[in-house]
Order: structure tokens, then sequence, then C-alpha cells
């Protein structure tokens, strides 16, 4: 069976030949990046500060208190893995999705590894949101990265209006536009659990820490956050 599947696989990669999750590109059968992007791909490498997600050695956060645990990433968000977020995000590239969901389930279980959690959730969209982009790609990357670690994944929160895109505000005027914005939607089903929440890029983080504070407020028992890449 296995085999047949292999052999069928080849037989689509001549007809729809397989692509960089990262650039894009061309590359062989089987293969996930190419040559190039796997060797400029910026990985975040030692030991890093779970308050911000960068190595100790360029912290800025000192430690800084946070409504969530900890956050690990598998990328710094600058060059190839920049360009392969966007490609995934706004080109929905299906083969990109799977490459982040396998280097952040393996950063996952390194810096979690003690860590037993009950439920995967992610950050939510509004109505409007969601019917302007297609779909929820952080829940289509917490869905990906649910089946690799064998964990269930649960809409947790919702967004009760629109505000300004993050990246687009300076680091002072992030937390009042996020402020507020989302709510739990299953207090019942939160208090107690040990929650991994999944989004795409950590910036300044309030995004994470927002959504971190109201599922505490829900009593959830501690709150763990990855992401792709961190700036």
């Amino acid at each position: 069976m296995k085999k047949k599947r292999r052999e069928l696989d080849r037989a689509r990669a001549v007809v729809y030949p397989d692509r960089c999750a990262l650039c894009g590109n061309l590359i062989p059968y089987a293969t996930e990046i190419c040559p190039d992007c796997r060797r400029n791909a910026p990985i975040i490498r030692g030991k890093r500060c779970f308050a911000c997600g960068l190595p100790q050695d360029d912290c800025r956060c000192k430690g800084h208190a946070n409504f969530y645990a900890a956050v690990t990433a598998p990328f710094f968000y600058r060059g190839v893995a920049r360009q392969g977020i966007g490609l995934w995000k706004f080109r929905k590239a299906e083969h990109s999705v799977i490459f982040f969901a396998h280097a952040l389930a393996s950063c996952i279980l390194d810096d979690f590894s003690s860590v037993s959690f009950d439920v995967i959730t992610f950050i939510p969209q509004t109505d409007r949101e969601r019917a302007f982009r297609g779909y929820n790609q952080g829940e289509r990357l917490a869905r990906a990265v649910g089946e690799r670690l064998k964990i269930d994944v649960k809409p947790l929160l919702v967004k009760l209006y629109e505000t300004q895109r993050q990246h687009t505000l300076p680091w002072y005027r992030r937390s009042g536009n996020i402020f507020g914005v989302f709510e739990c939607a299953d207090c019942a089903f939160v208090a107690g659990k040990t929650i991994l929440l999944i989004d795409d890029i950590k910036t300044s983080g309030r995004t994470l820490n927002e959504c971190a504070k109201m599922l505490h407020l829900a009593d959830a028992a501690a709150v763990y956050c990855a992401v792709i890449a961190v700036a």
C-alpha cells in the first residue's frame, strides 16, 4: 500500500511539481525546501528567553511578566522565513503550512517537553476578516500542529470587533488596539486546562498576551504560546 502511494505521489509530482515552502521555487520530489533556503533559513538556536522567544543574547524584554507561561518559535521573522510566511498567508500554499507545522511541532516537543497540553487553540478572526481571507490561517496551522502532536484543537476565543492590524501601529498603541477585543468562547471547558495557543508571528506579543489573559480569566491552569517566527 505504501509503495503504491509513493508511486502515485511521484506521478503527481511530474504534473504538479513540488515547490519550496519558503521561496516557492521548484524542488526535487519528496523535499520540503530548496538547498538555498535550507542554508539561509533564520533558525533560532541555543537557549532562549521564554518571555519573548528570542535567544538570550538577543533578548531585550528582561523576562517581562506575561499572562502566558512561555513562548517558543523555530524562526526569526526575517529573510526566507518571512518570505515563506507571506507565501503561505496570501497564496494559501498548502505545502508551506505543512512545513511550518512540522517545524513548530518539533520546537514545541523540544521546549515544552515537560508540559502536558489538554488542548490547542488559535487567535480568532472576526467574520469580516475570515470572509476577506477566505479562511483563518492560524486555525489551519493549529490543526496541522495538532495532527502531529495528537492534541485536540478547539476554538476557545472569539474576536468581538474589527481592529487595525497590529504590525501597522507603533508599539505604544498596540496594547490599546486589542484591549477588550477578545473573549473566551467556552469558559466551562477552559477552566483547569493547560492550553497551547498557536499564531503565525510574534512581534510585540500584545495579541498573544491579551488572548492568554482572557483564557486565564476563564480559569485556565496555564497558557503556553508557539509561533512560526518572532521579530
